[in-house]
């Protein structure tokens, strides 16, 4: 696998998004993880490459802190709880570096940061699997967006080995989507593209992560996720799909 950074880390968000559900779901105690992740999607953003992305993950699975890839997080309750609340900070890697794009007026666009997501959660664990809905912000400035997701996640654990499928939807704020997909007047004064107002907005997924233990002490995680952007962001001249799978896979040592 060739370490590739591209213009559009979505891929990387998905990872790491990927790597948590794992680690929700297969952690006994407490126990750090050091490991390497690589994963693909295909290129969002109009005549951008696709993506191909090698992070090295950092875990730490505690009773209430938890670190995981980029982010980090305090469970208000013990782990395992039928309830929690769940504080969380995470670095949002999602951007679009205009030079990347072969596209002339792709090329005149603004430059869109990478920021930092706060929020908070509330998980119900039931008998026939987690539900979890999660509201924040950004807390690093660069858009000031807000965002919530709904989610539901079975995690299906069969000794050494394990499976979560999960479906949810996720809804941004128009500064957030504006920040990812819009096009304001000034950038359509000087390309070839209409503004463009994202709103309100948001997507559906669906997901299945899964592990398993080749040893004791080393630990294989994969899966795959499918978007379908909602409402106006499909509609954004600057993207090329509003439709996408991507794939990760990892392996760590767990101490």
């Amino acid at each position: 696998m060739i370490l590739k950074m591209t213009s559009h880390r979505i891929n990387a968000a998905i990872l790491i998004a990927f790597v948590s559900v794992s680690s929700d779901t297969l952690a006994k105690g407490s126990e750090w993880s050091l490991g390497v992740a690589a994963s693909y999607s295909p290129a969002v953003y109009n005549d951008t490459p696709s993506n191909r992305t090698v992070i090295p993950v950092i875990g730490y699975e505690g009773e209430h802190l938890f670190l995981r890839g980029f982010g980090i997080g305090y469970r208000i309750f013990p782990k395992g709880s039928t309830q929690n609340l769940v504080l969380r900070a995470r670095y949002d890697p999602r951007t679009l570096k205009p030079e990347d794009s072969t596209d002339v007026d792709m090329q005149k666009l603004d430059e869109r940061k990478a920021s930092v997501l706060g929020g908070v959660s509330y998980q119900f664990l039931s008998s026939v699997g987690m539900f979890e809905v999660t509201a924040g912000t950004d807390i690093g400035s660069t858009h000031d967006g807000l965002y919530a997701e709904a989610a539901w996640r079975v995690p299906i654990r069969q000794g050494p080995w394990g499976m979560t499928p999960s479906i949810g939807y996720s809804y941004n704020s128009k500064r957030l989507n504006n920040h990812l997909y819009g096009v304001s007047q000034q950038e359509a004064a000087r390309t070839r593209f209409e503004s463009f107002d994202a709103g309100w907005n948001g997507q559906y997924f669906a997901g299945l992560s899964g592990y398993a233990y080749l040893t004791s002490n080393i630990r294989l995680v994969g899966g795959v996720r499918y978007t379908n952007l909602d409402g106006d962001i499909a509609k954004s001249p600057i993207i090329r799909r509003g439709v996408y799978t991507s794939a990760n896979i990892g392996i760590a040592y767990v101490f």
